[in-house]
């Protein structure tokens, strides 16, 4: 005859206790995430204003630059200039009028 095995019932049903600690340790765990978060993402924010104060400032310095250089072409060159100014200002009243 053939027995049956031995059913063996255990039931995990966890305590209110437990329940509350690991809800605490859950908690925790959440606000040092968090935590960690908000450093990271202030460490970023702080890199990328010091790349962008200094892309700032490289497209200053070239901007005066060309400005230099465009100031004493006119200066050494003023007939060509403005005849190059007429130009520009013929080209875009024309644009400018084609509706």
């Amino acid at each position: 005859m053939v027995q049956k095995p031995e059913i063996v019932s255990t039931t995990a049903e966890p305590s209110l206790s437990d329940v509350r600690a690991d809800l605490d340790q859950l908690r925790a765990d959440f606000a040092q995430l968090i935590d960690t978060l908000g450093k990271t993402a202030k460490h970023g924010v702080k890199g990328a204003k010091g790349e962008a104060s200094s892309a700032a400032e490289d497209v200053s310095d070239w901007a005066e630059g060309q400005y230099l250089t465009l100031r004493e072409s006119i200066r050494e060159q003023p007939i060509t200039a403005c005849a190059i100014a007429a130009g520009v200002g013929v080209i875009l009243g024309q644009i400018l009028l084609r509706r």
